[in-house]
C-alpha cells in the first residue's frame, strides 16, 4: 500500500508539471501575483469547514461519550493535514485520527469505530454532493456525453458507498475477527488478540447504525460543510480577478471533489484534482489556464494550513513518547 501511495504521489506531481508546462507558467504566475496576500483568506472558510467537521463526527458517538470539542477538532485538523502533506492514501490521516482520540483517553476501539463511521458518513456526503454537481450540470445545458458520463460516474460511486455501509451493518468486521479466532490457537496468541479487538471494533461500528437519525444529521452536516468549502474556489476567482457564479463554483468542486474521493488510493488527489478543475471549468467557458490556477490556489491554501497541523502532531507524539518513557523508567 505504501508503495502504491509513492507511485500515486509520483504520478500525480507528473501530471501537475505537465499541465502547468501545456498551459504555461506566466498565466498561473500572474493569477497568483493577483492573488497575492488573498490566499489568507482561505483560511477562514476552511477553519469553518473543519469545525462543522467536528460538529458532523461528535454525533456519531455514543450520547454522553463524545470527546472533547478541542480534542476532535486537533485530530480532524491533524488527519486532515496528514493526508494533505503525507504519501499516504486517504486511510492514513483516518488512522492518526483515531490514535490521537485514543491518545486522549478514548478506548482504541470506540475511537476507530467512530472514525469509521466518519469516513462513512464523508463518503455519503461525497457521493450527495457528486449528485448536485451532476445536476447542476444538467442545468447549465452542456454536451449531453459529458452529463451522461458524469451522471454513471456519480451513480456507482453511490453504489459503492451503498455496499460499504451494507458490509458494515452487516458485522464485516465481526465475521473477520471469528475468522481470525478459528485460526488462533487461544485468546492470548496474536491473532486471538486481533479477533478480541476486531469484535470490539465491529460492536462501535454496528452501534452508529442504530442510530439512524444521528447518521442522517451528521451527513447533512457533512454535505453542508462541503457546500460552505466551495466559497474557497469563489473567492479566489474573484481575487484573481475573473469571478463566477456561486453555483459554476459548487458544480466545479462537486464533480472535482466526487472524482478525487474516487481517486483515493492517489495521495490528496495530486493531478485528479488539476485535470477534472480544467475539464469542468471549460464546460463553463473558464480558460485551462484559469482552471489551473484556481486548484492551485486551493493547494496553497491546504499547504498554509497543514505544515502547522504536522507540527503540532510531532508535539503532541513528543509529549506521547516522553510520558511512555517516564513511566517505564519509573518502573525500573
Amino acid at each position: 500500500m505504501r508503495n502504491v501511495a509513492f507511485i500515486g504521489v509520483f504520478a500525480g506531481l507528473a501530471i501537475i508539471l505537465c499541465l502547468v508546462i501545456w498551459q504555461g507558467v506566466d498565466p498561473i504566475v500572474d493569477a497568483f501575483e493577483a492573488l497575492g496576500i488573498g490566499i489568507f483568506l482561505l483560511l477562514p472558510v476552511y477553519l469553518l469547514y473543519l469545525i462543522m467537521g467536528v460538529v458532523s463526527w461528535r454525533l456519531l458517538f455514543i450520547p454522553g461519550h463524545e470527546p472533547p470539542f478541542t480534542v476532535a477538532l486537533n485530530a480532524n485538523w491533524i488527519g486532515s493535514s496528514v493526508n494533505t502533506l503525507l504519501p499516504v492514501s486517504s486511510i492514513g490521516g483516518e488512522a492518526v485520527k483515531a490514535r490521537l482520540l485514543a491518545l486522549a483517553g478514548i478506548e482504541v476501539a470506540e475511537a476507530s469505530g467512530s472514525v469509521v463511521g466518519d469516513t462513512t458518513v464523508q463518503a455519503i456526503s461525497l457521493a450527495l454532493w457528486g449528485l448536485i454537481g451532476v445536476a447542476l450540470l444538467a442545468a447549465i445545458g452542456t454536451d449531453q456525453n459529458i452529463i451522461s458520463a458524469a451522471a454513471g460516474a456519480a451513480v456507482l460511486f453511490c453504489l459503492s458507498v451503498a455496499v460499504f455501509v451494507l458490509l458494515q451493518r452487516r458485522g464485516l468486521f465481526g465475521i473477520i475477527a471469528r475468522m481470525l479466532r478459528q485460526h488462533s490457537q487461544n485468546c492470548e496468541d496474536l491473532s486471538g488478540r486481533w479477533a478480541s479487538g476486531l469484535l470490539a471494533f465491529d460492536v462501535h461500528v454496528r452501534e452508529i447504525y442504530e442510530r439512524p437519525v444521528r447518521v442522517v444529521f451528521s451527513t447533512g452536516i457533512r454535505l453542508a460543510s462541503r457546500i460552505i468549502l466551495t466559497a474557497e474556489i469563489w473567492l479566489a476567482a474573484w481575487l484573481i480577478g475573473s469571478p463566477i457564479t456561486i453555483f459554476e463554483a459548487i458544480m466545479i468542486r462537486s464533480l472535482a471533489g466526487a472524482i478525487r474521493g474516487a481517486a483515493f488510493f492517489i495521495p490528496n488527489g495530486l493531478g485528479v484534482q488539476e485535470g477534472a478543475y480544467i475539464v469542468f471549468g471549460a464546460v463553463i467557458g473558464l480558460p485551462p489556464d484559469f482552471s489551473l490556477s484556481l486548484s492551485l490556489a486551493v493547494r496553497a491554501r491546504e499547504i498554509l494550513s497543514s505544515i502547522p497541523g504536522l507540527i503540532v502532531w510531532q508535539g503532541i507524539e513528543g509529549q506521547s513518547l516522553r510520558r511512555l518513557l517516564g513511566n517505564f523508567g519509573k518502573r525500573h
